[in-house]
């Protein structure tokens, strides 16, 4: 009869007999709980290893870091996946098995020179099981390449160099620490950069109007804001910097853009949306979607709502953000009187009284002629919703025309105002009224004349 073991790690017994739980194992199972496969959520490299094939002993690990992290009893499980066939040879691989998952590029190089004629091998990041790895896949491949000139150069990897330990526990410190890691051997020199995956941006509208990110003191995408300093402290403007080179990220529109991108770009300016760029530029709508889709992307830019003096607004709560945050005040202040010369700026009180005025019931209009016929500074009051919009302090209410019963048949009567395209089939509360107009290739006042003279048909604001 077999007798299984309890092992000792799983719990203990106190003297009073009850039982009380190992707080590693615990800690270990919530960790399994928390982090699964598919979760999204990404870990560190914990193993950089190098496998080749042998022409006597097969498959085996050459070099690892730290060593014995990978057994040979699991090498030998996967090997057949490490060291493939060739029909796969120089593929990006993920291989998720026995807790772990191997991001490789096999490598085959075919030369007299080796005893079998051709060199297999592969260098591989081990990480957890649970964690995404699709970041790492290109730092791989660009790695698995770099090595292959090298090893047809100078036979740096099959001749079993005494730097590659210290070549691979560079590389993992540096990629887990900086995501970024340099590599240099002799002349050589390599630079691995260990890019975020973003999700795919939202399918850009016609009405939607791009705002360059840069401009509205966004900092870089994926990089935290720089932290501020004390006050006494003289330094220059933080506005932009990206924490890890502390270069100003602005767009710089001489640079190498693609010939759409490079067309558009002047004609961004917070208020032009996507349909009159395009008609401004010549270029085709499509182009322009699919360019500024990249843009947003990339964080270049983002996307707000038509700005309009019609348009109602409310305050949201991260309004309480510009009473907390120093840094966002002096972005606002810089922003708002940007290309303006007043000789008495604006405080942080008079900006906070007319974004506190945004509120359902009463439009941009009536908010910005009560603020122009104060006392108070006068100042572009757009450039503050573009800018308040941007961070989240305010949110534009959107109108979607709703038919009460179903839209009449269209009869060719009246065609001047409602086109035969049949308008009010759009007022079933999914198209807001900036999506109308541009549907329907129409003017705002044309549209409210439509709904304004057609007693069955309601507006929804949200």
């Amino acid at each position: 009869m077999q007798v299984q073991r309890r092992s000792k790690a799983s719990t203990r017994r106190d003297f009073d007999g009850s039982l009380e739980p190992n707080l590693d194992l615990v800690s270990s199972k919530i960790m399994e709980t928390r982090y699964y496969e598919g979760c999204g959520r990404e870990g560190p490299i914990r193993c950089i290893f190098l496998g080749e094939f042998h022409p006597v002993a097969g498959p085996k690990i050459s070099c690892q870091f730290p060593e014995d992290y990978i057994s040979k009893e699991v090498f030998d499980s996967i090997s057949a996946y490490i060291i493939p066939k060739p029909q796969i040879q120089k593929c990006t691989m993920t291989i998720n098995a026995l807790g772990h998952k191997i991001v490789g590029y096999p490598i085959r190089i075919d030369n007299p020179r080796y005893e079998r004629n051709v060199y297999l091998f592969n260098i591989c990041f081990v990480c957890d099981s649970w964690s995404k790895t699709v970041q790492y896949e290109p730092v791989v491949k660009k790695l698995g390449e770099h090595l292959t000139i090298m090893e047809e150069e100078t036979g740096f990897v099959s001749s079993g160099s005494s730097k590659l330990p210290t070549l691979l526990a560079h590389l993992l410190h540096d990629l887990n620490t900086h995501r970024k890691a340099t590599l240099v051997e002799g002349d050589t020199v390599m630079h691995l950069k260990v890019l975020e995956v973003r999700k795919d941006p939202p399918p850009v509208h016609d009405y939607d109007v791009p705002v360059l990110v840069a401009s509205v003191g966004l900092p870089r995408p994926g990089r935290p804001r720089r932290p501020i300093p004390p006050e006494g402290t003289e330094t220059q403007s933080q506005e932009h910097l990206d924490v890890e080179d502390d270069e100003p990220f602005e767009v710089d529109m001489a640079a190498e853009w693609d010939l759409t991108t490079r067309q558009i770009l002047p004609y961004i300016n917070s208020y032009n949306h996507v349909s009159k760029i395009a008609a401004d530029t010549n270029v085709e709508k499509t182009l322009v979607k699919s360019c500024i889709q990249n843009l947003v992307y990339y964080g270049v830019i983002t996307l707000i709502p038509v700005l309009k003096f019609n348009n109602m607004y409310r305050a949201t709560p991260n309004l309480s953000r510009l009473f907390n945050e120093p840094e966002l005040q002096k972005s606002c202040m810089t922003f708002i009187i940007k290309g303006s010369e007043l000789k008495e700026k604006p405080t942080l009180s008079d900006v906070l009284e007319i974004l506190c005025s945004l509120q359902q019931g009463t439009t941009l209009r009536t908010v910005s002629d009560r603020f122009s016929n104060s006392a108070r500074p006068n100042f572009d009051i757009r450039r503050l919703v573009v800018f308040a919009q941007i961070h989240g302090l305010i949110k534009c209410l959107k109108r979607y025309p709703v038919y009460l019963r179903n839209p009449p048949r269209h009869n060719g009567f009246n065609t001047r105002v409602d086109p035969v395209l049949g308008i009010r089939r759009l007022f079933t509360g999914k198209h807001c009224a900036d999506e109308i107009c541009c549907l329907a290739r129409i003017d705002l006042p044309t549209l409210e004349q439509i709904i304004e003279e057609d007693p069955n048909v309601a507006i929804i604001w949200r």
